[in-house]
């Protein structure tokens, strides 16, 4: 989780913090564990977070889990070391 300050303080920076991190852990991670995809997901607040509503954030967020569960897996090529 990136909040940046972006000329805000810190009240403002932990509330943004806060309503991000209750709605990845509420929306975003079930869904994607139920997708069976395993990923590192990292979220980074633009300026217009500060103004944004709960609400209007909800909608953020879940607009980038259907695009993470929709989206087929990548393979990561596996790199066979030969034995010594």
């Amino acid at each position: 989780m990136i909040v940046p300050k972006y000329g805000h303080n810190s009240v403002e920076r932990n509330l943004v913090k806060r309503r991000l991190r209750t709605l990845v852990r509420c929306e975003l991670l079930p869904k994607v564990g139920a997708s069976g995809a395993v990923l590192d997901v990292v979220v980074r607040a633009l300026p217009s977070a500060y103004g944004a509503s709960f609400a209007t954030l909800q909608l953020e967020i879940a607009s980038m889990t259907a695009k993470l569960t929709t989206t087929p897996p990548t393979k990561i090529p596996s790199t066979k070391i030969p034995p010594p």
